[in-house]
Order: C-alpha cells, then sequence, then structure tokens
C-alpha cells in the first residue's frame, strides 16, 4: 500500500515537472515569435521608406536607424530567449524560482526607445 502511495506521488511529481518543462518551451517559442515580428518591423520600415520615393535626410537616418535597432533588438531577443530558456530549464529541475525581471525591463525601455524613433520617424515623414 505504501509503494503504491509512493509511486503515485512519484508521477504526479513528475507530472508537474513536465508541466513546468512544456510551459518554459511555450515561452521560449513565445518570444521568438517575437523576436521575429519586431526583425519584420524593421524590414517593412525600410521597405515602405524606400516604396514612397520621398528622400529627406533625416527621415533616412531615421528610417535605416529604425531598421538597424529592429534587427539588434530582435537578435538581442533570441540570444537572450535562449538564455532565460536554459536557466529556466535549470531552475525547474533544481525545484527552485528567480524572477525574469530584469530581462523584462531592459526589453521594455529597448523596445520603448525603438517605437519612440519610429512616432519620430512617422511625424518627420507626414510633415514633408
Amino acid at each position: 500500500m505504501a509503494s503504491k502511495l509512493w509511486n503515485k506521488e512519484k508521477e504526479e511529481n513528475q507530472l508537474r515537472v513536465a508541466q513546468q518543462h512544456l510551459a518554459n518551451e511555450r515561452t521560449y517559442l513565445a518570444w521568438i515569435r517575437t523576436a521575429i515580428a519586431i526583425i519584420g518591423i524593421g524590414f517593412l520600415t525600410i521597405s515602405y521608406h524606400l516604396t514612397i520615393g520621398e528622400s529627406h535626410r533625416v527621415s533616412d537616418f531615421l528610417a535605416v536607424l529604425i531598421s538597424i535597432l529592429s534587427g539588434v533588438f530582435g537578435v538581442g531577443v533570441i540570444i537572450t530567449a535562449a538564455i532565460q530558456y536554459l536557466r529556466k530549464r535549470k531552475q525547474i529541475q533544481a525545484q527552485s524560482f528567480q524572477s525574469s525581471y530584469l530581462f523584462v525591463l531592459f526589453g521594455s525601455l529597448v523596445l520603448l526607445i525603438v517605437i519612440l524613433i519610429a512616432i519620430l520617424y512617422i511625424l518627420i515623414q507626414f510633415m514633408h
């Protein structure tokens, strides 16, 4: 009887660990989708800028800057997502938890900067 109870607890623990690993993988894939979207914004910005045909020194600079920052930020998100995935995997195995607040804070700050530059680009583009 005691061995059946112990086996049941062991199976429940394995199920919880498996669910945590699957959640970790889903989070990783969500970050990868986000990175692809961010990189896509860079391509979209430069292709839109080249399509409209109007050239202005400041708007040209901002379009290129948005594209470069989007690409760099997207690659940074991919690298950071992989690091976070591996850290969380270790934490799940060790049955501990540490918040990723620095990653979220840094990512939000960089994305805010890119969005502000994009808004500046749009304002300059439509004023000319």
